[in-house]
């Protein structure tokens, strides 16, 4: 007997796995600056300052990346 369900493909390497991984990243930095600060360890600022940069410097990458992709498809469709 055949299931009724549609298997989906998965979205490897497309925008919305680009997107998860970026977010992801973005956590993890964000704890990480967070553990920094919480251990208290030899300059703990310094290191919370720079993974906290980090994850801005990761968000903003994935916007210009998420920009670039919307103009290039739009190009494309208006050339069809």
């Amino acid at each position: 007997m055949t299931s009724g369900t549609l298997e989906k493909p998965l979205d490897v390497g497309g925008p919305l796995s680009r997107r998860a991984a970026a977010l992801a990243n973005v956590r993890w930095f964000r704890a990480l600056a967070w553990r920094a600060l919480r251990d208290g360890g030899p300059r703990a600022e310094l290191r919370a300052s720079n993974a906290r940069a980090a994850a801005r410097i990761v968000l903003r990458q994935a916007k210009r990346e998420a920009l670039v992709a919307r103009l290039a498809r739009q190009a494309l469709d208006a050339r069809v």
